[in-house]
Parts: structure tokens; sequence; C-alpha cells
């Protein structure tokens, strides 16, 4: 069983500030020059997992090579992450800075930071409409889910979004992660088709 987050006024303060909502024209643009990660990029660069399955996690479906490439790593106090080494990497630099930023005006991000699973192998999810039977890019170890501690990871959220998906929008974008917010997913960010097929050119998916 999880250790249960005490929660001080301080923190409570903290929380409440990140999960306040802002207008998501605050955070245009977004995702410039860069677009949601095609299947196909997925499953030339990385293979494919092993069909069929559903949209439950089969950790044991996963794909060869991401199965010799995944790590667990501490990124954040509360932030854990299970996936491929190259976008743990990735999401380190960003989140890094996400923090550092965050401090400089005052306030401790890392201390509410928090996240619903980044290798999950399985369909997607779709936030609406008919169920998908297409693979979900977290099935690579190459999407996280986000949320704030003691709280469920938000979804489509509308023409608002959180304050700490706000964030971390520019610091992930940056890294060359796309933001679900572009598809009525507010808690997800994927590594972008475009920063797949360069990783794969940089010959970081060997083994």
């Amino acid at each position: 069983m999880a250790k249960a987050i005490k929660v001080s006024p301080g923190l409570t303060s903290e929380i409440n500030f990140y999960l306040a909502m802002v207008d998501v024209s605050n955070s245009l643009p977004m995702n410039v020059g860069i677009s949601s990660c095609k299947q196909e990029t997925m499953i030339s660069a990385l293979g494919s997992p092993l069909m069929p399955f559903t949209t439950s996690d089969q950790p044991g479906r996963a794909s060869q090579m991401v199965t010799k490439l995944k790590q667990t790593v501490r990124v954040g106090q509360h932030l854990v992450v299970t996936g491929i080494k190259p976008a743990i990497d990735s999401l380190q630099t960003a989140i890094a800075k996400a923090f550092q930023q965050e401090k400089s005006n005052g306030h401790d991000f890392e201390s509410v930071l928090s996240n619903d699973g980044m290798l999950s192998v399985r369909l997607r999810n779709p936030t609406s409409g008919k169920p998908s039977e297409l693979i979900s890019n977290h099935s690579w170890g190459t999407a996280i889910d986000f949320k704030i501690i003691g709280h469920s990871s938000p979804g489509n959220t509308g023409h608002s979004i959180p304050r700490f998906i706000a964030v971390l929008i520019p610091f992930l974008n940056e890294a060359g992660w796309f933001s679900g917010v572009a598809f009525h997913d507010a808690m997800h960010f994927e590594v972008a088709d475009e920063t797949i097929r360069q990783w794969q050119k940089d010959g970081k998916f060997t083994i």
C-alpha cells in the first residue's frame, strides 16, 4: 500500500495554486512544429507490441526493444516513472527546468507534481467517441499522464486547463513532447512524431 502523503497548510496552498484553472489561450501557441506520434512511426522505430490486447495494461506484451530500453527513474519528489531511457532522459531535463522556473517564482512545484503512469501496454482510451483500435503511445514508454498529488489526472477540461499543465507545456514542447491538450486530454504528453524520428536517426534506440 502506498504511503499516505501528509498535507500541510503550505502544501495545500501549492496544490490549490497548481490546480487552479487558467485559460488555454494563455498557453498558445503550443505544439509548434511537432505532431502527435503516428502508430507506424512507433512500430518502425521501436517494434510492435504483441497483439492483440485491450485497453488494460498488459506489460508482458511490450515490444522486445521497449523491454530492453525500459527503466524506472525518480524524476521528482512524487514523480517516479517507468519508460524507455531516451524518453526518461528528455523528461528529466524538461521537468527540472519547470521546477527551477517555479522555484524562482516562489513556488514548490516539485512538492505536488505526480503522474498517472508512463509505460502502459494497451489500446488508446479516447476521450470521446467509439473505442479505438489503435495502440496507445504509452505502449512504448514515450507518453505520460500528469496529475497533482491527491487528485485525479485531468482529461477534457474545455477552454481552460489546470495551471500545472500550463506550466509544463512550454518546457515539454521545447523538448519535443506533444501536448494532449490538442486532442482534449489535458493530462497527456507524448514524444512527438518528429522527435521519435530524430532519436531514431541519432541511434538513441540502439540496444
